[in-house]
């Protein structure tokens, strides 16, 4: 990766206030930096190569089997495992998503040889309504006997568009059995309950091909251990599980999943106090007038009306790092990531003056 490459996907450097990668500020559990820094102590031997002891945790938290999973390097590592198997041994293979989805899904198709589909959605946020709004007709209007992938990102990244239970069970409804669908759930602890929105575990989907993703990134706060879970039918799950590097998770990573699961007093407040940080930040950006997307994830979508970079470099100045989503072919949006209540009041703050002239104010 060339420096360029790694500073479009790293925060910013020397940022005080760090809101630019959808961490979790509150930190991870206690019980879980003790694991992992116990697990440290045996570094000189292999991992658990097949996690054993955190798929058996994961499966009973999601209430599946243990052969029902996989865990790899954080969800994309999965998803670039689990895009290219199914497309394997077809050279038209085609991947479908809506536009603006989560970029590892384009990476995988690449990887798989695949062709990748956009489908449209909403325009962006005007005033006081949100953007990006999904319709899974258009998904399922999409899918050709070449489709072997759907993938929908629910929260969405970067847009914070979601689809509701009887959506995604309509598009589960509508697919053939032929497509596989992926249904990616990294921000679900923070939208579950919310608008509509539930987990697919929830809903009973009936189709044979159906995979869902989630992370310990997001609300577990171990985005640097990178650990993610693919859960669904055991021939998919074991067929994708075949493509990974061997000891793919370290035993501290391993250690620390185990233990942030059994925590959930700590991942209580860390939901709960990302979602008043969101309710905060989207009431703060609306009293200056500044359309948005606050959706059901840990960051907010806002609607510039110009050219990002002088933004985000007006926030830089400022000590705060927010995202720029060029690489989404959002060229006057800025993702904000839900800072701690200290972090979300800088933000408006330094907004109250980086953002007074921008042109989508009302």
């Amino acid at each position: 990766m060339s420096l360029a490459a790694g500073a479009a996907v790293g925060p910013p450097p020397g940022m005080r206030v760090r809101l630019s990668s959808n961490e979790s500020p509150f930190g991870p559990s206690p019980a879980a930096v003790a694991a992992a820094s116990q697990a440290l102590a045996e570094a000189h031997r292999y991992p658990d190569d097949a996690s054993a002891a955190l798929r058996a945790a994961i499966a009973a938290e999601e209430g599946v089997t243990p052969e029902q999973v996989a865990v790899g390097n954080g969800s994309a590592a999965l998803l670039m495992d689990l895009i290219p198997e199914r497309c394997a041994g077809q050279a038209d293979a085609e991947v479908v998503a809506f536009e603006r989805s989560f970029v590892v899904y384009r990476l995988a198709a690449r990887n798989a040889g695949a062709r990748y589909l956009e489908v449209a959605t909403g325009g962006p946020a005007v005033g006081d309504r949100p953007g990006y709004q999904r319709d899974v007709e258009a998904l399922l209007a999409a899918v050709t006997d070449r489709t072997r992938v759907v993938v929908v990102d629910n929260p969405a990244n970067p847009t914070a568009a979601h689809v509701t239970d009887a959506a995604l069970r309509h598009l589960a409804d509508g697919l053939p059995d032929h497509v596989t669908l992926i249904v990616d759930e990294a921000y679900h602890h923070f939208a579950t309950g919310q608008d509509g929105y539930a987990r697919v575990g929830a809903l009973g989907l009936d189709h044979p091909h159906l995979a869902v993703l989630t992370t310990f990134s997001k609300a577990y706060a171990l985005a640097g251990l990178r650990v993610g879970a693919l859960l669904g039918p055991a021939e998919l799950v074991a067929a994708t599980d075949g493509r990974r590097p061997r000891f793919n998770l370290t035993a501290p990573a391993q250690a620390a999943a185990i233990a942030s699961l059994a925590d959930t007093d700590h991942l209580a407040v860390t939901v709960e106090g990302t979602v008043a940080g969101r309710e905060r930040l989207s009431a703060g950006l609306a009293a200056l007038g500044v359309p948005h997307s606050a959706g059901l994830a840990n960051f907010l979508t806002v609607e510039l009306g110009t050219d990002a970079g002088p933004v985000v470099a007006a926030f830089a100045e400022h000590g705060i790092g927010v995202r720029a989503l060029q690489p989404y072919g959002l060229h006057e949006q800025v993702r904000i990531t839900v800072g701690t209540p200290e972090e979300v009041e800088a933000v408006l703050l330094a907004a109250a003056s980086v953002l007074a002239e921008v042109p989508s104010r009302a």
